[in-house]
């Protein structure tokens, strides 16, 4: 089974992985005016991550012919589904900041942890749960490249703030180190902890 296949299994309905490849194909065989990505190249963003196909590519390319893709059955008849509520954050977040749509999800992400902070630092089920539901319904909805995307726009903040929070005469690398070591050793004492009350209970 080839990536893209796998990837197949995990689509919503209300994403058809098919349509999201014929049109990212139909835009992408022009060179984009605005950033001078190559043809058969993603959009870049000025901060250098990849984004939404700007505007000016659209209109070189043309409107894409999803009547005569329909009529081949190589899309499937449209269907109305909700919209998960992580990609009206990220839509409002685009809005909010004027940024695109890879740091857009990225910062409606960091928020949906936020919210929850308390919930996930005590472990609540629940509260990791919705965690997980948003974060799949963003990979589902953006596929396997807009995933790529987001996945590095987090890590990139994620080595921003290490950097940062090491100061001039730090040491970044061994901060991150600490810090992931500090997370571990909390989990495994949560575990040990639960797996002590459930001996006591039988």
């Amino acid at each position: 089974m080839t990536q893209q296949e796998r990837w197949g299994h995990w689509r919503p309905q209300f994403r058809s992985g098919e349509s999201v490849r014929l049109i990212r194909a139909w835009y992408r065989r022009v060179e984009c005016p605005a950033c001078n990505a190559a043809a058969g190249r993603a959009c870049r963003s000025p901060s250098g991550y990849s984004t939404s196909h700007h505007r000016v590519r659209r209109d070189a390319a043309g409107q894409p012919p999803y009547e005569e893709w329909s009529k081949q059955g190589l899309i499937p008849e449209n269907k109305r589904m909700p919209v998960p509520a992580v990609l009206d954050a990220s839509r409002a977040a685009q809005d909010e900041f004027g940024i695109d749509e890879s740091l857009g999800d990225a910062v409606a992400v960091v928020r949906h942890i936020l919210a929850d902070l308390p919930g996930i630092a005590l472990g609540d089920d629940t509260t990791l749960d919705r965690l997980d539901d948003a974060i799949r319904a963003l990979v589902l909805a953006r596929g396997p490249e807009g995933s790529a995307d987001v996945i590095t726009v987090l890590t990139s903040q994620v080595a921003t703030l290490t950097l940062r929070l090491a100061g001039p005469d730090g040491d970044p690398a061994a901060l991150l180190t600490t810090l992931i070591r500090s997370q571990v050793d909390h989990v495994r004492r949560q575990r040990h902890a639960e797996l002590r009350v459930r001996v006591r209970e039988t």
